[in-house]
């Protein structure tokens, strides 16, 4: 019943999102817990659930934060850790969104659902490019970034080399050394082991200008 549950979902989410705004927006915020912002306008404001995101979204989370976000068109996730600092970028075209962050400090984990647009995740130390896959991505003061691949393969590469990251391996990436690949030996869980429903609410109208509530549920 799950199953069917988040199939039905993933076909009508993008028709839902299309009535309640249009294709202005690429992402909507599902869940904060703690402090996160956002930039509009080159000021920092705080960032709200059932917020709506357009290209070129700033995000940055105070260290006991987490956000999550779901995607307009195939209704991938992502999901932003406390002491980060994210650009969410996308350009619609016939297959959907195609997603460019920019991850410049901190930790994020990202489901992609097979089939849809590109997703491309850019670090100061290079490119992380999916389709249809669940990993996590770590960046340091440094700039050093660490891929763990959970489902799928991930193209982690810069101007020195490339390796696929896939399920129980682990990339690693320097603004000047080739990536490495290893067998992944422990990592913290940290995105899926609450097991926890997430309920958005999304106003929309009707021909008739009336305005309802749409609640939507999104489980991991």
């Amino acid at each position: 019943m799950k199953t069917l549950l988040y199939n039905i979902l993933l076909l009508l989410f993008p028709l839902v999102l299309f009535a309640a705004k249009g294709d202005q927006d690429i992402a909507l915020v599902l869940k904060i817990n703690g402090q996160a912002e956002f930039e509009s306008q080159s000021r920092w404001q705080p960032l709200q659930k059932g917020q709506r995101l357009d290209d070129g979204a700033k995000i940055r989370t105070a260290e006991d934060a987490l956000v999550a976000i779901v995607f307009t068109d195939d209704k991938s996730m992502m999901k932003i850790r406390g002491g980060s600092l994210v650009e969410i970028n996308g350009d619609r075209g016939v297959k959907g969104i195609k997603k460019r962050i920019k991850l410049d400090l901190g930790s994020i984990w990202s489901r992609i659902t097979s089939g849809g647009a590109a997703y491309r995740l850019e670090t100061p130390s290079g490119v992380a490019a999916v389709k249809g896959t669940i990993f996590y991505t770590m960046v340091d003061q440094n700039g050093l970034t660490t891929v763990i691949g959970i489902e799928g393969i991930v193209e982690l590469f810069n101007n020195l080399g490339s390796v696929e990251v896939g399920q129980g391996t682990t990339g690693m990436l320097s603004k000047s050394e080739t990536p490495t690949l290893g067998p992944t030996t422990s990592y913290e869980d940290w995105a899926t082991n609450d097991g926890e429903t997430m309920l958005l609410e999304i106003q929309v109208e009707n021909d008739k200008n009336e305005s309802k509530t749409l609640r939507i549920r999104f489980e991991q």
